[in-house]
């Protein structure tokens, strides 16, 4: 009688690599996200981010990063990676809110 063959185990996925994230509004806690997402949503960000003038809202921070990142790629996790980068860009001092209603952001780094 022969013996039945033991499948295959399925390849391990590479680990995702992890970075620890800022949040101005939590001082002190850091928050794990996925490094490469991370990455290319903060790239886009700085790259939209006003460097002088009154800045930029809400609205209008999400408007342009939704045109930075493409749909195909983030689906409906834009708005959540650009409240991310944002918050931990303002954590680290390289965004500043003006304070003003409706609050604006704009590069200080």
């Amino acid at each position: 009688m022969a013996k039945a063959k033991t499948p295959a185990k399925p390849a391990k996925k590479p680990a995702k690599r992890i970075v620890q994230t800022l949040n101005v509004n939590a001082p002190g806690k850091t928050y794990p996200r996925d490094a490469d997402k991370y990455e290319a949503a903060r790239k886009a960000f700085l790259k939209v981010m006003p460097k002088s003038g009154p800045g930029v809202t809400q609205d209008e921070m999400m408007a342009l990063m939704k045109a930075a990142l493409s749909a195909a790629t983030w689906g409906t996790t834009q708005g959540w990676w650009t409240k991310t980068v944002q918050l931990d860009a303002e954590a680290r001092g390289e965004v500043s809110r003006d304070g003003g209603k409706p609050l604006r952001w704009k590069r200080i780094k």
